[in-house]
């Protein structure tokens, strides 16, 4: 049997996935079907019994495991969730905020029990890496919600538990010898000294390439990176690893190793590397592969880039199966299986004996790359970039140039490299100007809703059936191609059939605390709360419906924290008009969004459109589309609209009650209580709408 390393991590993956979404008492529906689909193969695609038999083995295996992992490890730590304890532990990791907060990675025994990890939101204290650490206080379990999936994220890190209530908190330090604290501090003194001699934005950009830490970049330029198509350069993965280990195996090559000394060296030094870069597991994924490339010679054999990525996901989901639904190492392997396995088999026929022959495969080769990916991303993160191919051509050498240099200099730190940190910085002002004037175009990207995601996944296994029925190089260039215009068209007539609807999103937090009123592309935002993360509610509501023109920002309450949000947060988004209250004083010369704010009192505030108009009083919205009628108030009222926001007081405080749908009332006899935050009411012009959540 060929590659049995493949056929074992596929089921592997496999299992584990399936293990991940469906509950478990659909685990006697999983194996079931999974021979019904075994037995299909087995007709379809000639594959030997023992190659089925050795499939169903490791996915019931993996499925099992999972489960197991859930009970035995998973369950017995969030069960603390909701008590009192003590913990005692040591730092693995921190991260400073503004006004003297820091969030503490630690691990350690809850009530010298249970071992766990376990971030902790406190003050700031002068900390190091491995320094002990014990409290006491009240753990909770992250928990998704619209802005951020925060549980499904730490689950698929180890992390189960959170603690933002703490009644005493005892650091001692730790003097002992920790490689990962002189790693820490190494780093730390690599990027003070290029945000020395570099401006903030180069300096930010080189530093979230070296070591894969964004902080210091900015929300827009990182948005607009992803939104080109290069956001991976800021996400320190395999090619950071492989351009990072060539600078050593050149030099290795040139004292003439042994092919086991050079081994070692090379071993060491993807190790140093990774604890640096924060063991990532999309780091972990890249050093496991190139580990399996290195040590091929000395046992003169040659290395396999699919056997060794199937191996890579084993190990590292033995060690927590939970990381199977990882974005960065789903986006990892993705992105290897696309670089080193279908790509080259795409354009391994094709000649490049000439200079049009080289480029023409180049391009080809970088398009199915991100042929491979744009599917994962829509689904893990709901949006793609269709100038990826072109970027990567043109973009990304010019950051892998950069980030060479920054290599360079970081290894000869002590030298004073300023030379190569201030070429590097170039190259980096070059690739921002690039990113932000492409980034911008509405044609380079696309956010997906759930449905496209779907879609998406549809598709990805269509062109993986494709394969494995034909097996044949145009066949799967055509079926591949299909699919991309089949996903763009469809998405592109889906959302042009529903141009016309005016969808109305409640959002917030336990509150309905912003309304943002949509029709076609452009927007109305009505800040009735003044919270500190309404802005990033309305920009990821915003960037999800592809939305790029505002028509009017309402403040009613908060008018400086919110401006300064609002500010920052829609930059990347052409705003017409921001009303603030009176009494909020701003100098003339100063503008919100990129124009100067109007002062109201909102008594009587009406935006008057072709299709619909909303109005805005001191006790009352109103959104009208024909026939359609939408009201938020303080009472409780059902007669004159079609849906009724009952609050308790609209803006002191403002805390909705219930949504209100008369029309299934008469339906069911009771009040239609809806869930009262982040849903979406969408009206077409025949007066008809559904309720749904975001």
């Amino acid at each position: 049997m060929k590659r049995k390393i493949v056929y074992a991590g596929a089921a592997w993956g496999t299992g584990l996935l399936l293990a991940s979404f469906l509950h478990p008492a659909f685990d006697f529906i999983i194996i079931p079907l999974c021979v019904i689909l075994l037995a299909v193969m087995k007709y379809l695609f000639k594959q030997k019994f023992k190659e089925i038999f050795l499939i169903l083995t490791i996915l019931s295996v993996s499925v099992g495991f999972y489960r197991i992992y859930d009970m035995f490890v998973y369950k017995p730590v969030v069960d603390y969730a909701g008590n009192n304890i003590s913990f005692s532990g040591k730092i693995l990791d921190f991260t400073e905020y503004s006004g003297d907060k820091t969030s503490y990675l630690v691990k350690g025994k809850i009530n010298d029990d249970v071992t766990a990890k376990i971030t902790v939101y406190s003050d700031s204290y002068n900390c190091r890496i491995n320094d002990k650490f014990y409290f006491t206080g009240s753990l909770t379990t992250p928990e998704n919600d619209y802005l951020f999936n925060e549980k499904d994220y730490y689950k698929s890190k180890g992390i189960y538990l959170m603690s933002d209530k703490i009644s005493e908190i005892t650091i001692i330090p730790d003097d002992k010898f920790s490689l990962v604290r002189i790693l820490r501090d190494y780093r730390n003194y690599v990027t003070d000294f290029i945000t020395s001699y570099l401006p903030e934005d180069e300096s930010a950009l080189l530093t979230g390439m070296l070591f894969g830490d964004k902080s210091l970049i900015s929300d827009d330029d990182d948005e607009l990176f992803y939104r080109t198509g290069i956001g991976h350069v800021m996400a320190v993965s395999g090619l950071h690893l492989v351009l990072f280990c060539s600078i050593f195996s050149f030099v290795f090559d040139k004292m003439k190793l042994g092919r086991i000394s050079r081994f070692v060296l090379l071993e060491i030094v993807m190790l140093l590397f990774a604890v640096c870069s924060g063991l990532s597991l999309s780091v972990m994924r890249a050093a496991f592969m190139m580990t399996l490339v290195y040590a091929a010679p000395i046992f003169f054999r040659y290395s396999d880039t699919l056997n060794s990525l199937f191996i890579s996901l084993i190990i590292l989901t033995v060690s927590c199966p939970f990381a199977i639904r990882n974005p960065s190492l789903i986006l990892s392997l993705t992105g290897a299986f696309g670089a080193g396995v279908f790509a080259p088999y795409i354009t391994g026929r094709m000649k490049d004996g000439n200079f049009c022959q080289r480029n023409i495969k180049k391009v080809i080769y970088m398009f199915c790359v991100s042929a491979v990916i744009f599917p994962v991303s829509v689904m893990c993160f709901g949006e793609g970039s269709f100038f990826s191919p072109i970027a990567n051509i043109f973009l990304t050498p010019i950051c892998m140039a950069a980030l060479f240099l920054a290599l360079i200099a970081s290894l000869t730190i002590f030298l004073n490299p300023v030379l190569l940190i201030k070429i590097a910085g170039l190259l980096c002002h070059i690739e921002l100007k690039a990113v932000r004037f492409i980034g911008r175009q509405e044609f380079t990207y696309m956010n997906f809703d759930s449905k496209a995601k779907v879609f998406a996944g549809v598709l990805l296994i269509f062109c993986i059936l494709t394969y494995f029925i034909f097996k044949d190089h145009k066949t799967e260039i055509i079926a591949v191609i299909t699919s991309m215009v089949i996903f763009c068209t469809s998405v592109s007539v889906f959302n042009f059939v529903g141009r016309n609807d005016v969808k109305i999103a409640l959002l917030g937090k336990n509150s309905i605390d912003v309304i943002v009123v949509s029709h076609q592309f452009s927007a109305d935002i009505i800040d009735i709360s003044g919270k500190k993360n309404n802005c990033s509610y309305v920009y990821k509501y915003l960037s999800d419906n592809n939305i790029s023109n505002i028509n009017n920002v309402i403040i009613r309450k908060s008018p400086y924290n919110s401006m300064s949000s609002y500010n920052s947060n829609l930059s990347l988004f052409k705003v017409g008009r921001i009303f603030m209250p009176y009494g909020a004083i701003v100098r003339n010369d100063m503008k919100v969004c990129g124009v100067f704010p109007e002062f109201t009192d909102y008594k009587n505030i009406n935006f008057k459109y072709e299709d619909y108009f909303i109005n805005i009083s001191d006790t009352e919205i109103t959104v009208n589309y024909g026939k359609f009628s939408f009201v938020c108030d303080n009472y409780k009222n059902t007669d004159f609209a079609d849906v009724f926001a009952e609050y308790d007081n609209l803006f002191e405080p403002p805390e909705c009650r219930t949504l209100i749908i008369p029309e299934y009332e008469n339906e069911t006899n009771e009040i239609n209580a809806v869930c009262e935050t982040n849903i979406v009411i969408k009206v077409n012009s025949n007066g008809e709408f559904s309720v749904g959540g975001l």
